[in-house]
C-alpha cells in the first residue's frame, strides 16, 4: 500500500491537467490529443483487479510438521516458565516447571491444528489437491 506522502503526490499529479505538443520546425507548438505513453509505465503498474485493489499475492505455506512443531514447543515452554516464575515468586521452581510441561502439552495439539488449518485453507486458496495420506508400513 502507498504510504501517505506517495498517494498525495500521486493525486497532485491527477489533479494538474498537463498539455502535450510538439514543436514543429518552424517553432510552432501542435497539440496532441492522447500523451506520449512510455513501455515503462504500463510494466512498472500492477494489475489491477474490478475493486480497484491489485490481487493480493498467495505466500506459499508449508505443510505442518513435527520437527517444527517441537521447536515451537520449546520456545512456548520457556516463555510460560519464564512468566509463571515471574509472576509466581512463591511458589517452588519444580511446581512451576510441572505447570509449564502441563500448558505446553496442552498448546501443541493446538499449535498443530492451527498449523493444519492453514495449511489447508491455502491449498484452497490456490486451488491445490491436499498430497495424498501416507500409511504405515507394516
Amino acid at each position: 500500500m502507498p504510504s501517505k506522502k506517495q498517494r498525495r503526490r500521486r493525486e497532485k499529479e491527477l489533479r494538474h491537467e498537463y498539455e502535450y505538443v510538439y514543436i514543429d520546425e518552424e517553432g510552432k507548438e501542435i497539440k496532441v490529443e492522447q500523451p506520449p505513453s512510455s513501455r515503462k509505465e504500463k510494466a512498472s503498474r500492477p494489475a489491477v483487479s474490478a475493486n480497484g485493489r491489485r490481487p493480493a499475492q498467495v505466500r506459499p505455506v508449508q505443510p505442518p510438521n513435527w520437527p517444527y512443531l517441537r521447536r515451537q514447543g520449546i520456545i512456548f515452554f520457556f516463555i510460560i516458565f519464564v512468566a509463571f516464575s515471574v509472576l509466581n515468586r512463591k511458589t517452588p521452581i519444580y511446581w512451576t516447571a510441572a505447570m509449564s510441561v502441563v500448558y505446553t502439552a496442552i498448546m501443541l495439539p493446538l499449535m498443530w491444528m492451527t498449523q493444519r488449518m492453514i495449511y489447508r485453507s491455502y491449498l484452497k486458496r490456490t486451488g491445490q489437491l491436499p498430497p495424498p495420506r501416507q500409511r504405515g508400513s507394516k
